[in-house]
């Protein structure tokens, strides 16, 4: 089986194709010792920045928490508007705006948080729900970063984001690279947040200390008609799920789904009875196209129109009997049970 390393290269690799292909079918300002304060993240947290670097450690889940307040009826901008012209593409944030929302206080304690299982550990990455990113948004408060792959980002994207493909970014000239570690930097998806989450969890480990991912993903961003650039803005996406079984004992784990052509990927999390959904939200990937599913077990490649209407066993096969792939695993554990 190919390992996911050998798959994120190769799939970087494609990128280059990815544009054409892809066409048809998230300012903030630091102390001197480049902390930033609390007025300055909006957070009623004594160092904002120290906590979402011990979030690497701490014991954070990716359970749904009560929210404190609601940012649903901040003033701002709109798709749709005339919106001015981004004098720097590069820098992840959006240009100055008219409307600019008044201050508020953002309480990032109650955030949820996204567990990224890597070899040196566990990384949580905080979520921060796409309300609050679009006031930071607004306000200029924090860098964008798309994770998501050249088709996807070229048809639409965050008006102001950057591109940077999750887990590792772009194999050269990664805009996020050039960024100060302490800066505000808010990553999203579409899947909702696999990909975002691992984006994040890598710049975390690389010593960015004020990372977040959208909690609901970039469609909660679309939905919401916040700002938006693109050669397709107004695209119907259809969702297409390959779903199947890792075995129960890749729990916590990723899969991956590969369209090799146009370089379009998407993971998911291997659940506790070893069950997973791969949520495929690409663009211009028809039925007929050969899609690859890689998980820690077993690499499967086949027409995309066959892996969505079967389920992947445990032992990498499509099966259309309905629930295979649960009973295969089943059987897996009562054989190691004896």
């Amino acid at each position: 089986m190919a390992s996911k390393n050998i798959t994120r290269r190769r799939c970087i690799r494609t990128l280059g194709a990815a544009a054409t292909v892809g066409i048809a079918g998230c300012t903030s300002s630091n102390d001197p010792e480049g902390t930033p304060s609390t007025e300055e993240t909006g957070s009623t947290e004594p160092n904002a920045t120290e906590t979402a670097a011990n979030r690497t450690t701490e014991t954070v889940t990716d359970e749904p928490v009560e929210r404190s307040d609601s940012f649903e009826d901040v003033e701002g901008p709109r798709h749709g508007d005339d919106l001015p012209a981004d004098p720097d593409p590069m820098d992840g944030y959006p240009p100055e705006f008219d409307t600019t929302p008044s201050e508020r206080t953002v309480d990032t304690g109650w955030f949820a948080a996204k567990r990224v299982e890597r070899d040196s550990g566990i990384v949580n990455v905080p979520l921060v729900p796409a309300d609050v990113a679009y006031y930071w948004y607004a306000r200029g408060e924090a860098r964008f970063a798309d994770s998501r792959t050249d088709a996807e980002y070229d048809a639409s994207h965050v008006f102001g984001a950057v591109r940077t493909i999750a887990p590792d970014g772009l194999e050269r000239n990664d805009p996020v690279d050039d960024w100060p570690k302490s800066d505000r930097i808010v990553v999203y998806c579409d899947c909702p947040n696999e990909l975002a989450a691992q984006r994040a969890a890598t710049l975390i480990q690389n010593g960015y200390t004020n990372v977040y991912a959208v909690e609901e993903g970039y469609g909660a961003w679309v939905d919401s008609e916040y700002p938006m650039a693109g050669s397709d803005t107004d695209r119907s996406v259809d969702v297409r799920t390959i779903a199947g079984q890792a075995g129960f004992e890749y729990a916590d784990e990723r899969v991956w789904a590969l369209h090799e052509a146009t370089g379009q990927q998407e993971a998911a999390t291997v659940q506790t009875d070893g069950s997973y959904e791969l949520e495929l939200r690409w663009v211009g990937v028809a039925d007929s196209d050969e899609v690859t599913v890689e998980t820690p077990g077993y690499t499967l490649t086949d027409s995309l129109g066959a892996m969505t209407s079967a389920e992947i066993t445990a032992e990498g096969e499509l099966s259309t009997d309905g629930g295979s792939g649960n009973d295969s695993s089943k059987a897996m554990l009562r054989r190691l049970l004896g």
